[in-house]
């Protein structure tokens, strides 16, 4: 027995509960098949107990929200800690992940979670200028890497299939950057002349993946350990992210999820401005150009170019979304002069 396996048993001896059998599903969940129940094992660390707690307070109070209940052992504990490391009992749900067919059902939730959980905050301009600096200068030193990659591996005879990708997709890839810098110039202008910012509680690692839905139509947040307050379209951001590796398609799908979710949160202004300008940066594409260059990761040359051609793929999708909504906006400023 595996000493995960051996810890988990330890574990368990807190719960009145007879496993069979342990599976491993993931790196920190565990199946707990049992005579007539199935439970889930998982492993946290003891820093994030605070947060787990309040994520669940929170969900108490909202109880339209679905998400798992953890079961208490039987000194009516909320987690067993063992070293570092902290464990919490749950049902293993049955049903259905949610994939590409049924993302607008998750838009729609995720837009729930964000209007129930918003509230209205003031940030001093001082701290809005810095936070418009950092992302700025950021920007400025990735565009500095890639134009200085670029002089390097023009000067070659013969440059390497990566550095001559990269070099194919240098034009749409500045267009892209200095879009993204109009936004967020755009952006800072606009929420500098009141200060008043929105911000919800936000899965942060939002994915397909996590959430669930029963067989009764209801979907479930799983995996909120992570879950803190920011604006919601970080939600928005990283979601559109995750669905937009996929080939290049022309196609208004991923657009009008932005709409389901405005049905029942609508964006300000300043925040559709954020997204759009979030959306339009390559932020991935560059990363690889940086690692590729400084040669930080022991990736092959066809590994590169594999995961060059998946950035390429999502900064033109994220990219054709933020036009899109860009539109939306011009035409939304023009109707309400």
């Amino acid at each position: 027995m595996s000493d995960d396996l051996k810890t988990a048993m330890r574990i368990l001896q807190h719960y009145p509960i007879k496993p069979i059998y342990l599976e491993k599903k993931t790196k920190n969940v565990l199946k707990i098949h049992c005579e007539k129940r199935t439970y889930a094992l998982k492993r946290t660390t003891i820093k994030k107990q605070r947060n787990i707690l309040k994520l669940y307070s929170i969900f108490h109070d909202f109880p339209s929200l679905g998400i798992v209940p953890i079961y208490r052992t039987t000194n009516g504990n909320v987690f067993v800690n063992d070293s570092t490391q902290s464990f919490y009992l749950m049902p293993w749900m049955e049903g259905s992940i949610v994939d590409e067919k049924n993302a607008s059902i998750l838009f729609y939730h995720l837009a729930k979670l964000h209007k129930k959980t918003k509230q209205e905050i003031n940030i001093p301009l001082v701290q809005l200028e810095n936070v418009y600096q950092q992302i700025q200068n950021k920007w400025k030193r990735n565009f500095n890497l890639l134009e200085a990659f670029m002089e390097q591996i023009e000067k070659k005879w013969y440059m390497s299939p990566f550095e001559l990708a990269v070099f194919s997709y240098y034009f749409e890839t500045r267009q892209a950057i200095l879009f993204a810098e109009a936004k967020l110039d755009e952006w800072y202008n606009e929420i500098k002349q009141s200060s008043h910012m929105r911000i919800a509680l936000n899965k942060v690692n939002v994915s397909l993946s996590h959430f669930l839905l029963d067989p009764k139509g209801k979907i479930y947040f799983i995996n909120m350990e992570d879950a803190a307050f920011a604006t919601p379209i970080y939600d928005l951001f990283l979601m559109f992210m995750n669905l937009s590796e996929a080939e290049p398609t022309v196609s208004d799908q991923n657009v009008q999820y932005i709409s389901d979710y405005e049905k029942v949160l609508p964006l300000t202004k300043t925040e559709r401005l954020l997204l759009v300008s979030y959306l339009s940066y390559p932020a991935k594409l560059l990363k690889l150009v940086r690692q590729y260059q400084k040669k930080k990761s022991e990736k092959g040359e066809l590994e590169y170019c594999k995961q060059l051609l998946r950035a390429y793929w999502q900064m033109k999708n994220t990219g054709y979304i933020a036009l899109k909504w860009n539109e939306k906006l011009e035409n939304d400023s023009l109707a309400s002069e």
